[in-house]
Formats: C-alpha cells, sequence, structure tokens
C-alpha cells in the first residue's frame, strides 16, 4: 500500500497549533453550566448521578446503541427500559405507551451518527408525561434542529467533541440551570506528551511498511466489549493541551465540509446507504458515512488492507439487551459500517474511498464537458439549471448582461457538463479574467453578483466540482490561479475543490417555508413586532401611506431614476458600488428582469412622493433583497425598515420559501433574519508564481513585491 492511511477519525492538521481560535465556540462548549471530561459515557455517568434519581428508577432507551451509555445509566442504579424505535431510528410513540411504567422517570435520545431526532417533538412529549428528556451527542456534536443546536432541549444532554475533530480526548455534558463547573484549563494536566505521540504515530502511518504493522495487529486484538463499555476514571478531565486545540478546531467549516464530502459520496453509493440516512437532512452534521453490507466483515477487511479504518458501528449490544427480541436493531449490527467523511478529507480521498467500496465496478460517474464559445443560444438550457440552482445570479440574463458591460471581450471558458445519459447537469461560467502578470480564471459575475458558483441542482454538487477540477486541469490557459467567489458557504467547496478558502461573509437569510406573515412575527421577539407595527401605523397616521410595485414597462426607467436617486440620498458621497460605472448594468438587467417576471422594485410613497425604494428580484421561490434608498428629509421615520418589513409580508402571502438579505453582515439585516447561509472565497493554484501568488493572498502578511502584483484582483474581489 503507498497511498496514506485514511481513518473515520479526522488527524489534527499541523496548521491547527499556530491558528487564532475561533471568535465564538460552538454549542455547548461555552455555556457556564458545560462540565468537561475525557470520554461522553463519562460525562452521562456524572450528569445521571447529578439527577438524583433513585436505584431501580426506569430508563427508556434505544435497543440500538452503543453500550456505554447503557453502562452509565445502569451504573447509576437505573434500569433500562428497550425501545425498537421506527425504521428511521426514531422512537415509536405507540411502542413507547406499551413501556412507560409508573418507575419510568426520562426518555434517552440518540441523535444518531450526527443525524438530528425531532428533539421538539419529543421534548413536549416528555413534558405531557412529567419525563426528563437526555439528549446524546455522543456521536452527534454540532448537529442542529430548526435554528436550535441539538443537545439544546433536554434536561440533560451528552456531547462527544472528539470524534469530530480528532482530539484526543474531549466531552461534555449540559445540564440547563446545573452549577458552572468548567475546570480551569491552566490547572489541568497539560496532556502535550499524548497529543505528540498521536501526531508522530499518524506521520508514522504514513510509511506503508508501519500501516500494514498496524492493521495486522489490530486484527489479532480480540474485541472484548466488557472494555469497550467500561466507563474508566469518572473524574477525568481533558488536558490543557485539548483545551488549546478546541477553540483552533471548532471552526464552522468543520460541519460545512463534513456535509459536503457526504453529499459527494451519497452521489455515487446511494445504493449502499441503510436508512435514516439516504438524505442529507438541514440540520445533520454526519460523523461518518453509513453503508450496509452483506459481507460486512469482507468489507472491513478490504478497506484495512487498503489502508482504510472504518468504523465498525454499534456491531455488539449491551449485555443487558435481550437482543432476539430486537431484530431491527440485531439487522444493524450486523450489517452497518461507517466511512470517513471528516473534514480533513481531500477530493482524492473520497474518490479512493468509493473505488475501494466498489472493488472492480466503474466508479467515476461520466464526464462529458463541451465548450461554449459563446453565450447565444444557451438560454433555455441555462436558466433550467439557474432555476434548480434557486440563484437570479446564476440565469442567463444576468451572466450575458454582465459579460457584455464589464467583460471587455476576455476569452471566455464557458463549459458545458454531460452524464451519461447526456443530460446536462451542470454549466461552468468561467473566463480568463487576466493574463498579466497573473493568468486568473473567475467566475462571470463577480462584483455585483452576491452568489457564484458552477450552475447546477443541489444534487450535482459533488458531479460539478469534478467537472469544474477537470474543466482546469485541460484548460487551453496555462493559468496561475482560480479565485471562486462568493460560493455558499454552506455547500463546502473548498472541501469539494481541495481549495484554499481566503475569506468568509455573511449573508442573513429568513426561511418563510411554511409560513405566513404572522407566524413569522410571532418567532420574532414582542420589541421587533410591536415596531414592525408601530412605526407602519404611525406613518399611515401621520400621511397618506402607499406602497407600489413596479410593473409597468412603460414606466420603468422612470422609476430607476427614482431609485437611483432615493440610493445617492441615503448614501451621499460615499462611492456606492450601485450607482457609477455599474448603473447601465443595472438598468439593463432590471429591465430584462421585468420582462421575465423576476423584478421587485417597491416603493414607499407618502402624501404621493416616494420615500423609500426597495429593489430586489423574486426568482425559483426566492427573493433577494439587493438594494434599497431613501430620502434624507425621512431619516427619522424608519421609511427604510417599514418598507423591507412589507417586501418580506408580501414574500409570504405569495408562497416565497426564501427570503435572502445577500451578502454583508449589517446589523438591520439581523433583526429581519432567522439565519445565515454565508458565503466564501477560495482558491486555487498550479505553477511556482500561481502557488506563491495565491500564498501570498492568504498570507497575513504579504511581500510588496507579491501585493504590488496582486494589487489588481485583491481590490477587484476586496481581498485585502
Amino acid at each position: 500500500m503507498t497511498e496514506p492511511p485514511l481513518a473515520w477519525l479526522p488527524p489534527v492538521p499541523l496548521s491547527a497549533y499556530g491558528r487564532q481560535p475561533v471568535d465564538t465556540l460552538p454549542f455547548p462548549l461555552a455555556e457556564p453550566s458545560a462540565r468537561h471530561f475525557l470520554r461522553p459515557r463519562q460525562a452521562l455517568w456524572q450528569g445521571l448521578a447529578a439527577l438524583a434519581l433513585a436505584d431501580g428508577d426506569e430508563l427508556l432507551m434505544p435497543a440500538y446503541h452503543h453500550g456505554s451509555e447503557v453502562e452509565a445509566a445502569a451504573a447509576n442504579g437505573l434500569v433500562p427500559s428497550f425501545y425498537e424505535g421506527t425504521d428511521a431510528l426514531e422512537p415509536d410513540e405507540a411502542e413507547l405507551e406499551t413501556l412507560v411504567g409508573p418507575r419510568t422517570r426520562g426518555l434517552y435520545l440518540i441523535h444518531n451518527l450526527g443525524f438530528p431526532q425531532d428533539a421538539a417533538r419529543w421534548r413536549r412529549w416528555c413534558d405531557e408525561r412529567g419525563l426528563l428528556l437526555i439528549e446524546d451527542l455522543a456521536l452527534g456534536w454540532l448537529a442542529t434542529v430548526g435554528d436550535r443546536p441539538a443537545g439544546s432541549f433536554g434536561d440533560l444532554a451528552v456531547f462527544g467533541y472528539y470524534t469530530m475533530l480528532g482530539l484526543p480526548e474531549g466531552a461534555a455534558v449540559l445540564r440547563p440551570g446545573g452549577p458552572a463547573a468548567l475546570g480551569d484549563p491552566v490547572a489541568l494536566q497539560a496532556g502535550w506528551n499524548e497529543v505528540a505521540k498521536k501526531q508522530v504515530a499518524r506521520l508514522a502511518m504514513r510509511l506503508p511498511l508501519l500501516s500494514a504493522l498496524r492493521e495486522r495487529m489490530r486484527e489479532e486484538r480480540e474485541y472484548v466489549p466488557e472494555e469497550d463499555f467500561d466507563l474508566g476514571d469518572r473524574e477525568s478531565q481533558p488536558t490543557a493541551a485539548d483545551f488549546h486545540l478546541l477553540p483552533r478546531l471548532a471552526t464552522a467549516e468543520v460541519r460545512e465540509e463534513r456535509r459536503a464530502n457526504y453529499q459527494a459520496l451519497l452521489q455515487r453509493l446511494s445504493d449502499l446507504v441503510p436508512g435514516p440516512f439516504t438524505e442529507l437532512t438541514p440540520g445533520a452534521c454526519p460523523l461518518v458515512f453509513p453503508v450496509d453490507s452483506d459481507g460486512r466483515t469482507e468489507l472491513l477487511a478490504r478497506l484495512a488492507q487498503n489502508g482504510i479504518a472504518a468504523l465498525n458501528i454499534w456491531s455488539v449490544p449491551h449485555p443487558l439487551l435481550p437482543e432476539h427480541d430486537f431484530p431491527r436493531a440485531a439487522e444493524r449490527r450486523a450489517r452497518t459500517i461507517g466511512l470517513p467523511v471528516h473534514q480533513e478529507l481531500r477530493p482524492r480521498d473520497l474518490d479512493r474511498l468509493v473505488r475501494v467500496v466498489r472493488g472492480s465496478e466503474s466508479v467515476r460517474r461520466p464526464v462529458r464537458l463541451e465548450s461554449a464559445a459563446s453565450l447565444e443560444g444557451m438560454r433555455d438550457n441555462w436558466n433550467r439549471l439557474a432555476e434548480r440552482s434557486g440563484n437570479v445570479f446564476a440565469s442567463w440574463e444576468w451572466s450575458m448582461t454582465w459579460y457584455r458591460h464589464f467583460g471587455e471581450g476576455k476569452p471566455l471558458l464557458v463549459t458545458t457538463c454531460r452524464d451519461r445519459d447526456g443530460r446536462l447537469a451542470v454549466i461552468l461560467p468561467l473566463y480568463l479574467w487576466s493574463s498579466r502578470p497573473l493568468r486568473i480564471v473567475r467566475f462571470l459575475g463577480h462584483g455585483p453578483g452576491d452568489q457564484l458558483g458552477p450552475i447546477c441542482a443541489s444534487e450535482d454538487r459533488s458531479f460539478a466540482s469534478r467537472c469544474l477540477r477537470r474543466t482546469l486541469s485541460e484548460s487551453p490557459w496555462n493559468w496561475d490561479v482560480f479565485l471562486g467567489e462568493e460560493l455558499p458557504g454552506d455547500e463546502g467547496w473548498s472541501s469539494l475543490l481541495g481549495a484554499t478558502t481566503l475569506r468568509r461573509g455573511k449573508s442573513p437569510v429568513v426561511d418563510l417555508e411554511g409560513r405566513s406573515w404572522e407566524t413569522y412575527l410571532a418567532a420574532k421577539s414582542s420589541n421587533f413586532r410591536q415596531q414592525v407595527r408601530r412605526r407602519e401605523r404611525r406613518l399611515a397616521r401621520e400621511h397618506d401611506l402607499r406602497y407600489r410595485l413596479a410593473d409597468d414597462p412603460a414606466r420603468l426607467s422612470a422609476d430607476l431614476d427614482t431609485l437611483f436617486a432615493l440610493h445617492a440620498e441615503r448614501w451621499p458621497g460615499e462611492g456606492s458600488d450601485f450607482g457609477g460605472r455599474r448603473e447601465p448594468f443595472h438598468r439593463e438587467f432590471a429591465t430584462a428582469a421585468l420582462e421575465r417576471g423576476w423584478l421587485r422594485l417597491w416603493f414607499l410613497e407618502l402624501d404621493g412622493q416616494p420615500a423609500a425604494a426597495w429593489y430586489g428580484f423574486r426568482f425559483a421561490g426566492v427573493e433577494s433583497y439587493y438594494q434599497a434608498g431613501r430620502g434624507a428629509r425621512w431619516d427619522d421615520a424608519s421609511v427604510g425598515f417599514v418598507l423591507l418589513a412589507h417586501s418580506l409580508r408580501e414574500a409570504a402571502a405569495d408562497g416565497v420559501r426564501e427570503y435572502r438579505l445577500l451578502r454583508g453582515g449589517e446589523s438591520f439585516k439581523y433583526r429581519f433574519a432567522d439565519g445565515d447561509t454565508e458565503l466564501e472565497t477560495l482558491g486555487l493554484s498550479r505553477g511556482v508564481l500561481g502557488v506563491t501568488a495565491l500564498s501570498g493572498i492568504s498570507a497575513s502578511g504579504r511581500s510588496p513585491l507579491v501585493r504590488r502584483a496582486l494589487r489588481p484582483v485583491l481590490k477587484a474581489s476586496d481581498l485585502t
């Protein structure tokens, strides 16, 4: 074996030791009542002990489990009452009702492998029966349920963060309202020897001989369930070394890159995935990629022979479980393993996983690339894909208009990608932006465009990444740097492309799926609700208040004059990018958008005169707020706030599924938003000049020579 080993646990990259810590730690690490231990089992034992339940009290626990959680319950004198659950690994309410007795004290809910349960539902179920809810995220940290982190619903929750980050150890237990008990890391055992040993071992295992020897030793070591379930030292805490690394590893990219890798494997191994893992749900942060196999033992051996350490998921239950009474759990134990899906995987690692799992079968989805010399004649196919992406900035009209105004006739590298059935799956809207001193390839639409990238449906994202990598490798230009700007940060493009993230930015959103304006308001603070209603009533009381949507082509030019005038009044002398040389572009695109039914240009009029303007688009069920303006005399009247609220109310009434406030983290956006997709700019390089340039962009300090060479792209991309 010549390839480096892969394991389901991520390695700690050497670069992590010198990183700056994240500003905000993920839940529950910053919670005052979170207590930290070496392993989740010790955290759980401590948490259960703090609940002060009586010996013989019963806890509803799933039959499909690791075993250590059952051991922690039994060691506290509790009696597990096992439930089978549904095929989706959810508790079955009817089954639970048959198990609830006079000594039942709580429901134990496992968020399996990072796929969240409906914790809000089970919170209500427990409250109705006077039961405790205990959430288990030992293998599911960073999962979310709606807009809340999983683990925030229970009376007790246990988290294992070492499995997601690759630390030697690290777990937490959270008891809301419990005492603040986080140990002082300075006073903890240093632990650097253990970290160093693990790093040396991981580096050594890149040598084929040592890696093979380690696998042989693992095969010869007998599995002992009692050792696997043992609670160990119940007072043990993570070391100072763990606390040093934790804020340097727990970045937002962990969840996104795991999701991207999972989606990439799902597109190529979906026929092997058991339920409920066949769909990557919005709140999931997958620990591994589950695979079902009749020959589980043989598959594990084949993976090991190829240097891949998969997770043998919960193959042996706790001895307290009457295994024959729970056939579905037994079948999962006999068939399911977990492949690596962590954030340190590279695109070639994913290819290798598929190759080994499939054996001699073909593993690659065929790619047929075709270059487009012109954008003319592509509109219908282009827009069909743009609608699947839900992104107006991916539309043919946006790209075509942008290229006419800003492309300067530079060479196009627009590429269409078809699968084996000839289906057009991806369009790559690329062009050669600069030929000297650096040859730089970029997406069409940068600058005015608030979200860019390959044009495809979400399920074709992995295929699109392979198309993009191949397109760049076969490019007729000897490019130095590829810049991918404003890609959705939650889609894991840096992982799919093996690229360097250069910048991350905010992009707030409002989820309107299945929600009315009133249900949206009900979820906001009482102060926000009062302001929305009071400010509009005040304007209506003091003026003749009217809202007007621009829908008359004959009047559009005058309406755009008003929009740009109000925008200039709102931001006088600030050199807004919306006007100036970009104004002709926006006028042309607004005309095309009105013809296509995408334009949303609202005016708030007081006493017959325009006081505020809202400019955006409605495309494929998504409303996008792009720009606004207001008259200077109305600065204290909240006309912009009122008009924004009106546009959101109208979007909800029309059944829009998402309202995007687009690029920028301004505070007013977050008053309305209930989420943030974020955007990332990333780079790829090749050749000495490209590598040097990209390093200069990403490094905190750039040499004068590199900075001078990069000045145009740094300024144009706002990467300074």
